[in-house]
Formats: C-alpha cells, sequence, structure tokens
C-alpha cells in the first residue's frame, strides 16, 4: 500500500438522520483533514450529491422515507454518481441486509456504536482506492493490492458476525474457509483459528462431496441462492464434543458474492469477479 498518498480535502458525504451520528463522525473525520457534508436524509442527499460529488458515502440503512437501501439503488443507476463508493451504516445483523447491501454495490458496511479507529481505517482504504481509480489510472498494481487487501480482511463481516445468531463462515474461491465467527467454530468444537484455511470438503460428511459442495459453495445470489440445504458437519476429534457426538446436521443458507450489483453481474462483458460464498448455519435439527 502506498502511504504517500495525500487524502487531504478529499469529500465525504455523511447520510443520517440522527443528528448525533452525524456530529460524531464529523467530527472525527473533519480532524483527518476531509471535508465533511452532511444529509439527513436520502431524499437531500439525492438533491445535492451532484453539487457536492463526494469522494466517499456514509451511508445510514434505517431511515424514514427513502432508506439507505433505496438511496443507495438510485445512486447507482445514475451514470455520474454510480461509481461513488458507499459504505454502510448499520446497527443491525440481519444476514439479509449484510448480503442485500454488497449486492447493491457498498463496498463495505460499519456498525454501531463506532469503533472510530476502525471507521478511519475503513474510510482511508477506500479514498486511497477511490484517488488512484481517479487520477492514478498508471497504478494498477497498487489497486489490485489495495482491493485484495479489502477482501481478504475479516473486517468487513467480523463485526456483524459476532453479533449475529446463527453461525457465519466466508469460503473463498478455492472453498477454503477464511473467515467464521465464534458461533459456527464453536459448534464444531474448534477454535477460530484452527479452522481458518479448512476446506470446506474437510469439515463435511457426505458421501458423494460433488453433489453438495457446488451448492454449499454457490456462486448464486438473490432467490438462486442456496436456501436450507441440510449438511452433516463433522466434530472436531481433539475436542471434549466428539465424545458425546460425532457429527451436527445442520442447515445452511449460501450466497455467492461478487464484485459487482446484481443487476450487473449477468451483463455480458461485465467486469465481474467472484468473490467466495458467505455462509449462515441455522439450528441444529
Amino acid at each position: 500500500m502506498n502511504d504517500e498518498i495525500s487524502l487531504e480535502k478529499m469529500k465525504i458525504l455523511l447520510v443520517d438522520d440522527t443528528p448525533v451520528n452525524i456530529d460524531v463522525l464529523s467530527k472525527s473525520l473533519t480532524n483527518e483533514g476531509y471535508n465533511i457534508f452532511a444529509a439527513p436524509s436520502g431524499d437531500i442527499a439525492l438533491k445535492i450529491i451532484d453539487k457536492i460529488v463526494p469522494d466517499l458515502i456514509l451511508l445510514d440503512v434505517m431511515m424514514p422515507g427513502l432508506d439507505g437501501f433505496e438511496t443507495c439503488k438510485k445512486l447507482k443507476s445514475k451514470t455520474s454518481t454510480k461509481d461513488i463508493p458507499i459504505i454502510f451504516i448499520t446497527a443491525k445483523s440481519d444476514k439479509n441486509d449484510v448480503v442485500n447491501g454488497f449486492q447493491l454495490g457498498g463496498v463495505d458496511y460499519i456498525t454501531k456504536p463506532f469503533n472510530y479507529e476502525e471507521v478511519l481505517r475503513r474510510v482511508a482504504t477506500h479514498l486511497k482506492i477511490r484517488k488512484l481509480m481517479t487520477t492514478q489510472n498508471d497504478l494498477n498494481k497498487t489497486l489490485v493490492d489495495l482491493n485484495d487487501e479489502l477482501i481478504d480482511g475479516r473486517n468487513q463481516y467480523q463485526i456483524i458476525s459476532e453479533k449475529a445468531s446463527d453461525g457465519i463462515f466466508r469460503l473463498d474461491q478455492d472453498k477454503k474457509i477464511i473467515s467464521c465467527n465464534s458461533k459456527f467454530s464453536s459448534l464444531l468444537g474448534f477454535q477460530e483459528p484452527e479452522i481458518i484455511g479448512t476446506p470446506i470438503e474437510n469439515l463435511i460428511n457426505v458421501v458423494s462431496p460433488e453433489e453438495i459442495i457446488p451448492q454449499l459453495s454457490t456462486k448464486r445470489f438473490g432467490e438462486r441462492a442456496t436456501q436450507n440445504l441440510e449438511v452433516q458437519f463433522c466434530i472436531n476429534e481433539q475436542s471434549p464434543i466428539w465424545s458425546k457426538r460425532k457429527f451436527f446436521t445442520l442447515l445452511v443458507d449460501s450466497f455467492g458474492i461478487w464484485n459487482q450489483p446484481k443487476d450487473l453481474i449477468d451483463q455480458k462483458n461485465a467486469d465481474k469477479k467472484f468473490l467466495g460464498t458467505l455462509g449462515f448455519i441455522k439450528k441444529p435439527l
């Protein structure tokens, strides 16, 4: 990563109907040298955005009137605003909101209450990508490195996944676990670090893995995603749980994650890249 890239005076639009959230974020980001603009609703944000033309938008999900997801759809439908990166702000951990946000074109999530050090780091990373994309087209390798940092990092799921009631895991393109929450790992008798890097095939008990693995590591999304897939997971043989039971039969929902909004993925010649699979474990049967 190029730490010499100057982000001073880059413009950030905060969209939130809660004045306290606007105030605390504005102060923190202003102290970093950014130019901060604010809108108390999605409708107002859409009216002023062409005049501001921000480099980054922090967009609250839950707002009266036009909510964050509808605002994002409208921004992504306009040529002048479709490339502006959007970080969603949410206090929710609902899996559908997580998947919906990324498929609508959001680049990241931050959750309330805010961890300001983490907010500043994520904002800076996305602003660096934005600046490279708009002013330094010759630094393609740096862009790739920055994007890989975001794709490979656990941060975009870690906070929300630990608050979720379901077990959550994420697979890379090679069907290996690259992140999970404690509910998933502990259910199978693992510590989180022990399970990272494990092929998902090694954790299931099935006669014909070629039939179930494509569903478990699906590339599909929306209504075509995997829903209520019955999977028998193996318990860690080194765990005390193993003496009581060897397997857990669980239901799994899986969603393919792409680098494009879902309305662009099916277009011919779209610049699309499969990032992996996000899975949600439901209660044992």
